[in-house]
């Protein structure tokens, strides 16, 4: 069996003091004490030969002494690390019991694991469930948002990343470039040299993937010991927090689906009827005055609207993502005005959209077509949609007879209906913008950022 480091130094110290002391035997016996000198002589060679010894004795065990010294430092060093690991997995444990938010989570993951691995820049990748190749999420650490954005797309699962995802493996390397399976950067990305990529696995599967670039001194061996022992945890934190998540959505979907019976069952019926009873008196009452046919049309659209509101609303009680494009589809229907409106999507990047801007969205193109339709007298309305890799556009164009914008007002206040559109948008953290003229039909924009202020 090999002998500890600790009694290993001992043991040397110990024949070092005996050779020693064997040595300044000897020298006397076979030396000093044959030499025809006086004894006093004799003993100040002696002496000297003391010292000599006592000197190299001293510095022998001086260096062992300080050597276990590093030794002892080096093992405080990992054991604090070690405690850092600790501490941050419990920080990010923490997150789970505070703050049950999947995203939080992994943000907080990789917010610890960069300084704790002293790297510049860490990423979390996420893979989809259908493709385990490809990665639908990428959180990252030490890049800016406005680097992010200069980036661009998502990487696609290639290069020094995808071995990792292919491998399942811990990849360590001193330089990028160096490696068979990279592949380069994509324009605007930060400049990296030293990696540390590994699988977060929980019971045998993937959780994600961990990436560590840019350490000063490199990654080490135990750098990877630590990696994959904070990747053990971390697979389990992230697992935790789905599983809090996915039992309270369990937990709700009881509920919603109750709310949403009940405002389907009993106040949207209770809406339609009054609406179809207002309809049947505007087509039958001859002899109603033009002001109240007028007020009697406008509580009739707002009663439309409402009901699209509380459609809406009973959509996003779903545990289903709701479609832009099937919920106009659905409201026009209603509406009776798919004979005028035609959808033009040229993208299918509206099935990113969340449940509430899709309601806000069907709302506020509801209430421009009911503009075009009861004030321009429009016959053709084009509703359409586009995407770009800063933001989304919807515009409603239509033929009417048009009008002058300059005559609105900056704040709409006089224009319920397009006070509402632009509020709407406000609130998505996008604008409104009126294009039109007396004769020339009209256009209204929507522009807002792909995530949401």
């Amino acid at each position: 069996m090999p002998i500890a480091k600790g009694w290993r130094d001992r043991i040397l110290a110990t024949l070092m003091a005996m050779a020693g002391v064997a040595l300044t035997v000897f020298i006397y016996t076979d030396f000093i004490s044959t030499l025809t000198i006086r004894h006093g002589s004799k003993l100040f060679y002696l002496g000297v030969v003391l010292v000599f010894f006592t000197g190299v004795f001293s510095f022998v065990i001086f260096g062992l002494l300080e050597r276990q010294q590093a030794q002892l430092e080096k093992a405080n060093k990992e054991l604090q690390r070690r405690r850092d690991v600790l501490q941050g997995l419990w920080d990010a444990t923490g997150v789970v019991a505070n703050l049950p938010d999947v995203d939080a989570v992994l943000q907080r993951i990789v917010d610890v694991a960069r300084p704790l691995f002293e790297a510049d820049y860490a990423a979390l990748a996420m893979v989809s469930d259908a493709d385990a190749a490809k990665i639908v999420q990428l959180v990252t650490s030490g890049v800016s948002d406005e680097v992010r954005c200069a980036i661009g797309t998502l990487p696609e699962g290639g290069g020094l990343l995808g071995e990792v995802i292919r491998t399942r493996q811990i990849i360590r390397v001193q330089n990028l470039g160096s490696h068979s399976a990279f592949a380069g950067f994509p324009p605007n990305h930060p400049v990296m040299t030293s990696f540390l990529g590994l699988p977060l696995l929980y019971q045998g599967a993937v959780v994600g993937y961990l990436y560590l670039t840019n350490n000063g001194d490199g990654f080490t061996e135990q750098d990877a010991v630590m990696a994959h022992i904070f990747s053990q945890q971390a697979a389990v934190v992230i697992s935790n927090a789905r599983l809090y998540q996915s039992r309270e959505a369990y937990a709700t979907i009881e509920e919603r689906e109750r709310i949403g019976r009940e405002l389907h069952d009993g106040v949207l019926q209770t809406i339609y009827g009054l609406t179809l009873s207002l309809e049947f008196i505007l087509d039958t009452t001859a002899d109603l005055g033009s002001d109240l046919r007028s007020e009697l049309n406008r509580v009739t659209e707002t009663l439309s609207l409402m009901m699209t509101d509380i459609r809406m609303y009973i959509h996003s009680l779903g545990t289903s993502p709701v479609d832009l494009l099937v919920a106009l589809r659905d409201m026009l229907q209603r509406a009776g005005n798919m004979s005028v409106v035609e959808l033009e999507f040229h993208d299918k990047e509206y099935l990113t959209l969340k449940a509430d801007a899709v309601h806000n969205l069907v709302l506020t193109v509801q209430e421009a077509v009911s503009n075009a339709l009861r004030h321009g007298m429009a016959e053709r309305i084009v509703v359409g949609w586009q995407s770009t890799d800063w933001d989304h556009h919807l515009w409603v164009e239509d033929n009417g007879k048009g009008f002058d914008p300059d005559l609105l007002g900056d704040d709409y206040s006089a224009h319920f209906g397009l006070k509402n559109m632009a509020r709407r948008m406000e609130q998505m953290g996008g604008v409104m913008d009126i294009a039109s003229a007396p004769g020339e039909g009209a256009t209204i924009q929507f522009r807002w950022p792909r995530t949401p202020i």
